[in-house]
């Protein structure tokens, strides 16, 4: 192979490496904090000091035994004007949920380390931090377990009339969204979820929707880096039958 064909070949691998990487990401008219952490990357909004969304990749073979979880919840570093801090959630009724969860970062001590950053952290009702979002994360893993590799797309609903705690005032969400998306090549499902930040007594099935309505709900593009073919046909169903 001459030098040049060499070239080419490395080039070709790193495009066809960064694409694969990128199904997961989110546009979104309000994103203007872009940040890029080692396992994840986010949005972030600094009226609302939490992230629109966060996206990253799971991998069934990543999940497991690992590092053990970190529970130091910190600033993040790379949050231009400053991330929400302790004081916003101490004595504020609420659980500091995660949005990409640590049990899905045990592969890595960076990983894990950097999902305590308080930018993947939004104030959620504890009977709903514990329950139902606790049990879909769960299901997650089990899926990807399945699949081999999933992506996914995260977050809080930030907008209507919500409280906020803390001298920051750290806005609390009404609503929260799971975008999922399963893609080899040869097949592609996804499946959304948007869910109410309370306690409830319901199947996890029973908050799932189109990938199209997720977006009409949220306002956001998820996965739009599909074939456009792919996105419309994969984000206009909902087989329950496959995420069962």
């Amino acid at each position: 192979m001459t030098i040049k064909n060499i070239v080419l070949f490395i080039l070709f691998l790193g495009f066809t490496n960064g694409f694969s990487q990128s199904y997961e990401l989110v546009k979104c008219k309000n994103d203007k904090e872009i940040i890029k952490h080692f396992a994840y990357t986010l949005s972030y909004s600094e009226q609302d000091e939490q992230a629109y969304w966060v996206a990253y990749e799971l991998k069934g073979e990543n999940i497991g035994d690992g590092v053990e979880r970190a529970d130091k919840f910190v600033p993040d570093p790379l949050v231009k004007m400053g991330s929400a801090t302790n004081s916003d959630y101490k004595k504020s009724g609420y659980d500091r949920g995660h949005l990409a969860p640590a049990a899905d970062m045990k592969w890595s001590s960076v990983a894990m380390k950097e999902c305590f950053y308080y930018s993947n952290m939004s104030p959620q009702v504890p009977s709903f931090n514990r329950g139902i979002w606790k049990k879909l994360e769960e299901k997650v893993r089990v899926w990807a377990k399945e699949k081999g590799v999933l992506y996914i797309a995260t977050g809080p609903v930030l907008s209507g009339t919500m409280a906020n705690i803390g001298p920051n005032k750290v806005s609390v969400p009404n609503y929260y969204y799971k975008a999922i998306l399963f893609n080899n090549g040869a097949q592609s499902k996804a499946i959304g979820f948007y869910l109410p930040n309370e306690g409830v007594d319901k199947s996890i099935l029973s908050f799932a929707i189109t990938i199209d309505k997720l977006e009409e709900m949220t306002g956001l593009d998820f996965f739009y880096n599909l074939p456009d073919n792919v996105e419309s046909s994969i984000e206009s169903k909902l087989d329950l039958n496959y995420w069962k």
